[in-house]
């Protein structure tokens, strides 16, 4: 009879490789500019919607299995990583072999050529921009650690992933809900753009060693500790000011009160951050916690900020 508990091990392994939760800044920013074309009063179409949403997460998905396979020799030397860091652990601690990571980073893109391939099919005609938007998006995140280009190694990682979650995600999402580029998304997806750069930069703190060890140049390692934990507070306390920015193009003051929990996380991840908490491994995970959850609210603060708008 098959072992049932190691396949059940397995199941759970592939599951913590996967990190489903970390689906979430990307999907986020996406459905809050499909969010806002609804509010606005754009018909959605469900079926695009649900292809859409469904590429989204496969991109993601495959650019974390590449990541857990090519970060594989830094995460296995990586002893001061905190649960925001170091990889999902399920390749160091064999919860699977690690050459799964590779074959479920290619099966997940031979899915989206499936997707891809409906996508040109059915909606192509009428949405012919996602196109070059998705394959951005795919070439930002599934070389973001697979050669050649690896950019997380090159000190352009950050800001690419960065552009990806939040405005090219943003901008998706109203593209898809509405049928139209509309540049009010770029500056509404700035502050998720922001959050999540920062996100990586957090998180790139307590594994600086490692990173630095295996040669992988991200910013932090670039930088050190001390200056990218600077560049990482200014950063954050700029979250605010661009939600507030984007009375510029879209003048409901709403957003001023909408923007509150924004400016309180940011506010107080800065500061630890600025009083050496970068260095300190239960600092360092509050840190990277704030900033996550920060990112979180930022872009759905905005279907608020519309729907307020429209009443």
């Amino acid at each position: 009879m098959p072992d049932m508990s190691a396949k059940g091990s397995q199941i759970r392994g592939f599951l913590v490789l996967s990190r489903l939760p970390f689906l979430l800044p990307g999907l986020a920013a996406l459905i809050s500019g499909i969010g806002i074309g609804a509010v606005e009063g754009h018909d959605l179409n469900g079926g695009f919607v649900g292809l859409a949403v469904l590429g989204l997460a496969l991109i993601m998905l495959a650019t974390y299995y590449f990541n857990e396979y090519f970060d594989y020799e830094g995460d296995v030397i990586n002893r001061r990583f905190i649960k925001f860091s170091g990889g999902s652990r399920a390749l160091p601690d064999a919860m699977v072999p690690r050459k799964t990571a590779r074959i479920a980073g290619w099966s997940t893109v031979a899915i989206l050529a499936i997707i891809a391939a409906t996508y040109l099919v059915l909606y192509f005609e009428n949405y012919p921009l996602l196109l070059p938007m998705a394959l951005f998006g795919a070439s930002c995140g599934i070389f973001y650690s697979h050669p050649p280009f690896q950019w997380a190694y090159l000190g352009i990682g950050e800001m690419l992933i960065g552009g990806c979650y939040g405005v090219l995600a943003l901008e998706s999402g109203y593209y898809i809900a509405s049928g139209e580029l509309d540049l009010r998304m770029v500056a509404v997806g700035i502050p998720a753009s922001i959050t999540i750069f920062c996100v990586i930069v957090a998180n790139e703190f307590p594994d600086y060693d490692a990173d630095k060890a295996v040669n992988k140049r991200n910013l932090v390692v670039r930088l050190g500790l001390k200056r990218a934990s600077v560049m990482y507070a200014i950063a954050m306390l700029l979250v605010y000011p661009s939600m507030l920015a984007t009375m510029l193009v879209h003048p409901e003051p709403n957003v001023i009160f909408a923007g509150i929990p924004v400016l309180i996380l940011t506010f107080a991840a800065a500061a630890d951050s600025l009083r050496g908490g970068y260095l300190k491994a239960d600092s360092q995970t509050r840190i990277s916690g704030i900033t996550l959850l920060a990112n979180l609210i930022s872009s759905p603060a905005f279907i608020l900020v519309f729907w307020t708008w429209k009443v």
